[in-house]
């Protein structure tokens, strides 16, 4: 089923000269690590990760949906990616993006995005959410923008404070979210 919906969405023209194609892990592993520091600061973490017991987690979780997007230019080179989990039947969980600083501010990240919950809604999924730092500026008003709304904040020893973001593709999700927070309208 994903498969077959997915080359409905993906491989998709972002911009002139920047495509989103969806890949397997090796090829995202590929052409995502060696990018990833140039987006992000490397982690320096106060605890220790225990490797074996995450690989059998990680094992046991694999089959959970899983979308990995990279996004290339035109000589075919990474220059950012998005991926994600699912989190329970309803639920997609937009877990990292990255766009080099060379590429930003081209609307590269808003056209993913467009495509990208057009794509999970044809999917099935009633609810898109993301977590972000709270100074994440760029990412928050571009989410914003195409319908995002905040449903809360977060708090992880991994990452601090974090704003939470959901997006409803269906109306009735959209009328929830305004009864449940008791405001008026959602978009």
């Amino acid at each position: 089923m994903f498969d077959e919906i997915r080359t409905r969405f993906f491989p998709a023209e972002l911009v002139p000269g920047i495509d989103a194609r969806a890949v397997d892990k090796l090829t995202f592993d590929r052409d995502v690590w060696s990018i990833f520091n140039q987006v992000f600061a490397p982690i320096e973490s106060a605890y220790q990760t225990r490797e074996a017991a995450q690989d059998a987690l990680a094992n046991v979780s694999y089959p959970i949906h899983r979308e990995r997007i990279v996004f290339y230019d035109d000589q075919g080179a990474g220059v950012g990616w998005s991926w994600g989990v699912m989190r329970d039947t309803e639920t997609f969980f937009m877990t990292n993006t990255g766009i080099l600083s060379a590429y930003r501010r081209r609307g590269i990240y808003t056209a993913f995005l467009k495509q990208f919950v057009s794509y999970l809604s044809a999917l099935g999924y009633e609810r898109i959410i993301s977590a972000h730092q709270v100074n994440n500026r760029p990412v928050i008003i571009a989410k914003l923008k195409v319908g995002f709304v905040i449903t809360g904040m977060d708090l992880d020893e991994r990452w601090g404070p974090q704003v939470v973001l959901a997006y409803f593709p269906h109306e009735d999700r959209g009328r929830g979210y305004e009864r449940a927070f008791s405001m008026g309208q959602w978009r």
